[in-house]
Formats: structure tokens, C-alpha cells, sequence
């Protein structure tokens, strides 16, 4: 499923990424900034991958307490997936071998390009459902919580991801392209939050920016 880009970066999201959240922002790196989304722009190839199961068919993915959790209550569940796709893998690497400053600020301009593209599927199916009275909770990824990374083979394949949207998973558990998401939300006829995971037992406690600036997904 080819999917279109966002109008903008949100280059508060990307300053985050960098460290800079609530801090003025110095005109060199405001500059890779611009060079960074023009780069993007130039390179990503969106795509996405959508797919609803019912509830009693997820069993084989759901270890650990926190993706229960998040799931309670609900009948069904909604496996999603978003790629920049390999172009932007390719800059990546050419970038970080030419320019690191450039590189780095390039990374996290897309990791926020592909959030923000997550962010796109995510509202679009939850539209989808409420138009059919139906209620959706936010995503909830492999390796977040005590919900293992080791589940993401299996999630790409059920999925479809890799004829879908191009993106698949290695022995190891890591996407590829580099800039994908998935994610699992839960889907119900009644009103539904989900769970958010506490930093305890997240997998990217001690690399979280979110967890550094004392403002983790959990508050």
C-alpha cells in the first residue's frame, strides 16, 4: 500500500530526537534540518500495511502482561506497519560515511518522518472504524513493555508486511528498511485506551529521549 508523505517534517519531533527539545535552535543545525527534509523528500518511498484479526486469533503473539493488557476488552486487533522504504536507507549510509553531523541530524529527521507516518495510518483507521461504531487504542510495538522484539518475525508475517509494503524482519528481530514501524492496536464497540507500558520494563529504557527529559510515554 503506497502511502503519501506528510505536508511537513515536524522538526519539533526532530529536535527531540536530537536533544534540542525546548532549546534554541543554532542556524547550522537548522540548515542540516532543511538539507535533511529535502533529502527525505527526494528519497522515501512510503508504504504501509494493514490487516484486522480477530481477537481469539492472536494468541501466538501475545507474550508478556503489558500487551494483554493494552488488549483488554477489546475483539479484535489491528496489525499496522509503515516503511520510508530503502532509498532513505541509502542515504542514510551515505551520509553517515561523508558527514556525520549531517547524518545524525538526518536520522532523526527520519525517525520523526516515519512516526509522523505511523501517526497518519493510525488516525486514518481509526476513522475508518468509528465510522462502524467502533473504537480503536493507540499502537503498541514489539520490544515495547515486556512484549518481547522476538514476536516481530512472526508480526511481519502475519502481517503480509513484506509483499504488503516491502518490509520484513531478520533472524535478529530488526526491520527492514531501517525506518519502519510496527505496531498492534486493540479495537472494541465500546470505548477503549489501551495501556501504556512503564519504563520498567521497557526495551528502549536506557536510549528513551522521551525518559532522559523526565517525560516518558507512561504520564
Amino acid at each position: 500500500m503506497i502511502r503519501p508523505l506528510p505536508p511537513a517534517l515536524d522538526r519539533a519531533e526532530a529536535l527531540r530526537y536530537l536533544g534540542g527539545a525546548g532549546k534554541e535552535v543554532p542556524p547550522a543545525v537548522d540548515a542540516l534540518l532543511d538539507k535533511a527534509a529535502a533529502e527525505l523528500w527526494r528519497t522515501a518511498a512510503p508504504r504501509a500495511a494493514v490487516r484486522r484479526v480477530s481477537a481469539d486469533k492472536l494468541s501466538p503473539l501475545l507474550t508478556g502482561r503489558d500487551i494483554a493488557a493494552h488488549l483488554k476488552g477489546c475483539d479484535e486487533g489491528l496489525l499496522l506497519a509503515v516503511t520510508l522504504g530503502a532509498g532513505v536507507d541509502s542515504a542514510l549510509r551515505r551520509a553517515m560515511a561523508t558527514d556525520m553531523a549531517y547524518g545524525v541530524v538526518l536520522d532523526a529527521a527520519a525517525s520523526t518522518l516515519v512516526e509522523q507516518l505511523a501517526d497518519a495510518l493510525e488516525a486514518e483507521q481509526r476513522a475508518l472504524l468509528e465510522s462502524e461504531g467502533r473504537y480503536l487504542t493507540g499502537r503498541f510495538s514489539p520490544g515495547y513493555g515486556d512484549w518481547p522484539i522476538t514476536v516481530q518475525p512472526a508480526f511481519v508475517q502475519w502481517l503480509d508486511a513484506g509483499r504488503q509494503a516491502g518490509i520484513c524482519s531478520t533472524a535478529s528481530c530488526v526491520l527492514t528498511p531501517g525506518k519502519s514501524i510496527t505496531a498492534l492496536c486493540g479495537a472494541a464497540d465500546h470505548p477503549v485506551k489501551g495501556k501504556l507500558a512503564g519504563c520498567a520494563t521497557c526495551a528502549l529504557r536506557e536510549i528513551c529521549t522521551k525518559r532522559k527529559e523526565g517525560k516518558p510515554c507512561a504520564q
